[in-house]
């Protein structure tokens, strides 16, 4: 009887043990799948979440890889000029000095992301056809326009905020040259497209040298 109670300790004990390891195994596996943490007010699984910020990491290129940095520079003045130009035509009619505030920001913004567009991060370009040599030449043109045109109005209204405070006609003399800058800027943007979705200059780099340093560039 008590060899028969031995045998059967030992056998359940083997039992659970066995169960015991095979349930720990399962956990260690699992268990990096069952924690959880909260993206959004949506509760996402660590193991997705991870994986999802692999799969961002393979798509996203750094910096060093792109062949020039101008195309992730331009469109900042692009929209901050335009942006000027609608609310210095706003600022006629409310003749606020808030507004003045802001459109200066706006415009001196505007100003400095054309100057590094155009002096820092604008390319070298090499082999270029002839058409194409046409078009970067009214690009750079229209570019260089906006760029002063933009720093021109950007004095304007500091006059305006500190001299000639909430003088109409003296705001419509900066509004025409923020229009200016605008339209200069506009045609820069449709240049730049031209030359890029038509005489094929940067995608993967094609036409295109090294960045330059302040000082100019060649064609």
């Amino acid at each position: 009887m008590k060899t028969r109670q031995l045998f059967f300790t030992v056998l359940m004990l083997t039992y659970f043990g066995n169960f015991s390891n095979a349930f720990a195994a399962d956990l260690n596996q699992v268990s990096f799948n069952k924690l959880e943490t909260t993206v959004d007010n949506t509760t996402v699984p660590i193991a997705t979440l991870a994986a999802s910020t692999a799969a961002q990491d393979q798509v996203t290129a750094d910096l060093d890889e792109f062949p020039n940095l101008h195309p992730l520079v331009v469109h900042f003045p692009i929209v901050l000029l335009l942006l000027a130009v609608v609310l210095q035509l706003i600022q006629l009619f409310t003749m606020t000095r808030t507004m003045d505030w802001v459109i200066l920001m706006t415009i001196g913004a505007g100003f400095i992301g054309a100057y590094v567009a155009a002096n820092f991060v604008h390319p070298d370009t090499e082999g270029l056809t002839a058409t194409a040599k046409s078009v970067l030449e009214q690009h750079d043109k229209h570019a260089m326009w906006a760029m002063w045109s933009s720093a021109a109005a950007a004095v304007l209204k500091v006059v305006s905020l500190f001299f000639y405070k909430q003088v109409r006609w003296f705001e419509i003399v900066t509004f025409l040259v923020m229009a200016f800058a605008g339209y200069s800027v506009a045609w820069a943007g449709h240049y730049g497209s031209q030359l890029v979705y038509i005489e094929g200059v940067g995608p993967q780099g094609q036409y295109m040298g090294e960045e330059h340093e302040e000082g100019g560039h060649s064609h």
